[in-house]
């Protein structure tokens, strides 16, 4: 799985290039978090959509089988969150 992670990243590196921070974890599964300035004003629904939109076009079914999820949030998201 460490193989596809590394693809993973590589590709969203791609859409979200730094200084967006892109963090990837298996366990049994893809779980990671987006933070981008570009979720600014977006509706958490439009966030998913972009990220899912360009992982179906990029990645097989069973490539995105092993996505269990991944969190979209702004730098100052990810602060209040860390914060609490």
């Amino acid at each position: 799985m460490a193989k596809f992670v590394r693809k993973l990243n590589d590709l969203l590196r791609e859409k979200f290039p730094a200084p967006d921070l892109i963090e990837l974890e298996d366990d049994k599964g893809i779980i990671g978090t987006i933070i981008s300035t570009r979720f600014k004003n977006m509706e958490m629904m439009d966030r998913v959509n972009l990220i899912w939109d360009f992982l179906d076009e990029n990645l097989t079914k069973e490539e995105r089988r092993k996505i269990v999820l991944i969190i979209a949030m702004t730098p100052k998201e990810r602060l209040l969150h860390s914060s609490a």
